[in-house]
């Protein structure tokens, strides 16, 4: 699934959870499972930050790669992968300025994820992803 460019007036991850562009949780209620942060190496700056959500109220994960700094509203291919074993994979990625967001049903199921931004100035894509299933319980 991808949806359409992120709106400019996202720029935190609260906002990126609650909007229908992002996780779709307009009660606003999540957990951090995981945050890492995007840095790039070649131009020595942070890009974003990739976390791993979790909403009780919607038994979804969420994954949002969340651009920060000066790559915070500057578009770059921008993208958020929620892996759900035994079910569809959600993908949103783009030319985007602000994040990308991957929700989906998720109980009783194990995931995993990636969360990249490409280098604003050049010098690749730098992500984060996991080859093993995680948070099963």
């Amino acid at each position: 699934m991808t949806f359409a460019a992120s709106p400019a007036s996202a720029h935190t991850l609260r906002e990126a959870v609650r909007s229908a562009q992002g996780c779709g949780w307009s009660n606003g209620s999540y957990t951090v499972l995981l945050r890492h942060d995007l840095w790039d190496d070649l131009n020595n700056m942070p890009l974003g930050e990739v976390y791993v959500l979790w909403s009780g109220t919607y038994q979804e994960n969420c994954v949002v790669t969340l651009r920060v700094a000066r790559a915070d509203g500057v578009a770059s291919h921008t993208e958020a992968v929620l892996e759900r074993q035994g079910r569809t994979t959600v993908r949103d990625e783009g030319n985007y300025a602000h994040y990308a967001a991957a929700s989906g049903y998720a109980a009783d199921t194990c995931i995993k994820w990636t969360g990249s931004i490409e280098a604003i100035y050049g010098g690749g894509v730098y992500g984060t992803t996991t080859t093993e299933w995680r948070y099963c319980d």
